[in-house]
């Protein structure tokens, strides 16, 4: 029979130290973090951007505005 492995103890660290060691953690490296990232790009891609259809500012008009009169002639 083969001896089995004992499961690794958890540290000897308070929640609240492990709490204060994140948040150091994370405050030490917000800057880094907060830099903009470049992505590569393949270039043998094509990206379609935009609206792919007209967008109109002006508010809409109404039915009524669309009909046309016949001349009285």
């Amino acid at each position: 029979m083969t001896k089995r492995k004992q499961p690794a103890l958890p540290p000897v660290e308070t929640s609240e130290q492990l709490k204060a060691r994140l948040r150091a953690f994370a405050l030490a490296t917000r800057e880094e973090a907060m830099k903009p990232r470049t992505v590569p790009f393949p270039e043998h891609v094509t990206v379609l951007a935009g609206p792919l259809r007209r967008v109109h500012d002006s508010p809409r008009r109404s039915v009524d505005e669309h009909t046309v009169e016949p001349d009285a002639s």
